[in-house]
């Protein structure tokens, strides 16, 4: 499916911006998720800011994408919108079927922010079981099962006594994926998941999300770590300047610029679009 989008001036009602992204039409029965126009605008000091405009994606029961893009380029903010962190400016968000709101509960859901901080004080296991507590049922009998099993499949096991105050940055960041993972979500949103970790915790962590795809989960995910994104992610989405610029398989992206690695590609996609803003400002 093919959209064009035509982006105005709110104040002259010109033209800024027109452009056709293609769109991986899906089995509405096999969506999970579906964005619909997202858009999200601030009042700053010099006016309005446009930190996310339009954003349009559907995601797959099952499969991992990955959204990429610079600093500022609103991947957070969209991320913000789907947890209910932020109200959108305009557009709407359906969750297994149901519109979702700010206020609604996003139990099937599991989060990892960009900066987790946890309580320090709290043991590894007090506080993933506070957060397992908050999400199920309660059952004792399975609870420390439970728990562990989750430690385990991101290598905290050995550590679940250690107060959160004396882990490593990589360690801490381990416990931000245990904690996504503990209320068995049906879809996980991970914001820079493997931050912090040495090579091997890295290497870790993907054998761990691609277990979790094994297990039917979705995910899906921010990185500025692109090798991580070409082994993980069946699709990718490219976010510059607040706009998708790209969505579809890494092949689909090599193809579009002719490239063999996603550097390359990422690379041109981003200065394509700063060169474009910028024609369109002095035509202005």
């Amino acid at each position: 499916m093919s959209v064009y989008l035509i982006k105005f001036n709110k104040l002259t009602d010109k033209v800024i911006q027109a452009k056709t992204i293609h769109i991986k039409t899906m089995n509405n029965n096999n969506i999970i998720i579906q964005v619909n126009r997202l858009g999200k605008v601030y009042n700053g000091r010099d006016g309005k800011i446009e930190a996310l405009s339009g954003l349009s994606l559907e995601v797959e029961k099952g499969e991992i994408v990955g959204l990429l893009g610079p600093n500022g380029a609103g991947k957070t903010t969209a991320v913000k919108l789907i947890m209910g962190f932020l109200s959108p400016t305009s557009g709407e968000i359906i969750f297994q079927g149901n519109r979702l709101k700010p206020a609604n509960p996003r139990k099937k859901i599991g989060y990892l922010p960009e900066s987790f901080r946890p309580n320090p004080n709290l043991t590894v296991y007090e506080y993933i079981k506070f957060q397992y507590d908050l999400s199920s049922d309660r059952k004792s009998n399975i609870r420390k099962d439970k728990i562990m099993s989750t430690l385990e499949l991101v290598g905290m096991d050995k550590f679940h006594k250690r107060r959160i105050c004396d882990l490593s940055k990589g360690m801490g960041q381990r416990v931000g994926l245990a904690q996504a993972f503990i209320g068995d979500p049906d879809f996980l949103i991970l914001d820079e998941p493997t931050s912090g970790l040495d090579p091997i915790g890295k290497g870790e962590v993907i054998e761990s999300l691609l277990e979790i795809k094994e297990k039917g989960k979705t995910i899906f995910f921010c990185s500025h770590i692109l090798s991580e994104v070409e082994r993980l992610c069946s699709r990718i989405g490219i976010l510059v300047e607040g706009s998708l610029e790209f969505i579809g398989s890494v092949d689909e992206f090599y193809k579009k610029w002719g490239v063999k690695n996603l550097d390359d590609g990422f690379k041109q996609e981003v200065q394509c679009k700063i060169s474009k803003a910028s024609k369109i400002s002095k035509a202005s």
